[in-house]
């Protein structure tokens, strides 16, 4: 085996958990590696936690308000879906992260305003893979208020009903980033 096809072995090894459990359990093209089992463990889960650091980053209200039900629930997304390739993985890892979340929301798994929360914290995200420079964005509930809850830990699984409408603008020339606006009835 030459070092081209080594060094795509272990790269295989150390992202396939499936194909890692199946080779170091029958010993079949893994043997090269056999000795460092344990290495090839342990840089498979710093991979990983790699992924979740950078996700922590993009939804970090949502972080705050699993605590550590979010890397919990991250390695096993992880473990099942298989990571975006790019510049910017972390970004798509991070939607992906997201829908898979909001689909814990609608099965009743997650407090209902997490779907909002969700929604707000990827928008720069969804406007970045989309190409859009200005998205309006209708909210059951006031997404800072939200933010807020989250990061002091008191996420309720209920909120009443405000409505309220987001303005979200691309900046440009030395404004960088994205930048939004609510507009509600309610203080």
């Amino acid at each position: 085996m030459g070092l081209k096809e080594t060094q795509s072995l272990f790269v295989r090894l150390c992202l396939d958990s499936a194909f890692r459990e199946q080779s170091f359990s029958e010993g079949g093209e893994a043997r090269t590696f056999s000795s460092m089992e344990k290495e090839v463990r342990r840089h498979a889960r710093s991979l990983v936690s790699k992924r979740l650091g950078a996700v922590k980053d993009i939804l970090s209200a949502t972080h705050a308000a699993l605590g550590p039900g979010f890397a919990e629930e991250f390695r096993k997304f992880a473990a099942a879906k298989e990571e975006p390739k790019g510049l910017n993985r972390h970004r798509l890892d991070a939607l992906a992260f997201a829908e898979h979340l909001a689909g814990s929301v609608r099965a009743g798994l997650l407090p209902n305003p997490l779907q909002d929360l969700l929604a707000h914290e990827t928008m720069p995200a969804r406007m970045w893979a989309e190409g859009r420079a200005l998205v309006f964005r209708l909210h059951k509930y006031p997404p800072q208020r939200i933010r807020d809850l989250a990061c002091s830990g008191n996420l309720p699984s209920t909120l009443p009903f405000r409505p309220c409408l987001l303005l979200w603008q691309a900046g440009r020339g030395r404004r960088r980033g994205y930048f939004w606006r609510e507009f509600s009835p309610w203080p």
